[in-house]
């Protein structure tokens, strides 16, 4: 684990150094990750099971900008996430090109983010959010007579969050959200019962729940 999350930051933090030369605004977010995955048995009489995908944390990095005349915002995101409960340690590594709509303040053409909208104010720091993406997982094998090789697969997130302006440099946001997968995502997937026997197709499917803190940093001091 911490192998991995030492590769992260060395993918991370050189964004991070050239961000204040490039006028820029970056975020970094953690989340807590929980995890509902399951395999789907057609054998007939169609049966799902759970997998052994635990719990764990997420780190992301982010970049933004706007739509010039509304409070449309986007933020392409990369991101790490790591199970940390007992059991297999499942990892996952994707993109998603989030988007924030400020639905009670969407008129506003200021280019600017939340930093000069003055406080925790609910109308100019609430969004809802959505966030197509792209994830590839890497899963060791599992119990219960399933093993699995790593995949990429498509997803689709949703969530809300608010604004907190601390200064002109910092905010910091709330998020709660959710990003579901579609298609497999551990790839191959051999699944056997008791006897030995495959008990006919198989789909996996992975959704997560999240609660998370992101912290912006805005270095284009010109506009504020």
């Amino acid at each position: 684990m911490i192998t991995s999350f030492r590769r992260t930051l060395l993918i991370f933090l050189p964004a991070l150094f050239l961000a204040p030369s490039l006028g820029a605004q970056v975020g970094i977010s953690t989340f807590y990750n929980s995890n509902d995955a399951t395999v789907s048995l057609d054998n007939g009489a169609r049966e799902e099971y759970p997998i052994p995908y635990g719990s764990g944390a997420e780190v992301a990095l982010n970049y933004w900008f706007r739509l010039p005349k509304n409070r449309v915002e986007f933020l392409p995101t990369v991101y790490y996430a790591q199970t940390t409960a007992d059991g297999p340690r499942w990892r996952e590594y994707g993109f998603q090109f989030k988007t924030n709509v400020y639905v009670f303040d969407l008129a506003t053409d200021c280019d600017c983010p939340t930093f000069g909208k003055q406080g925790p104010r609910l109308d100019k720091g609430f969004f809802i959010q959505l966030a197509p993406g792209v994830a590839r997982h890497s899963l060791p094998g599992l119990s219960l007579q399933v093993e699995s090789s790593p995949s990429t697969t498509f997803s689709l997130g949703a969530g809300v969050g608010i604004d907190f302006g601390l200064s002109n440099l910092v905010t910091l946001t709330p998020l709660l959200s959710l990003r579901h997968h579609f298609g497999d995502f551990n790839g191959d997937v051999t699944f056997t019962d008791d006897n030995g026997v495959s008990p006919g197709s198989i789909e996996t499917r992975l959704t997560t729940y999240q609660v998370g803190l992101q912290a912006t940093f805005r270095f284009d001091k010109r506009r504020y």
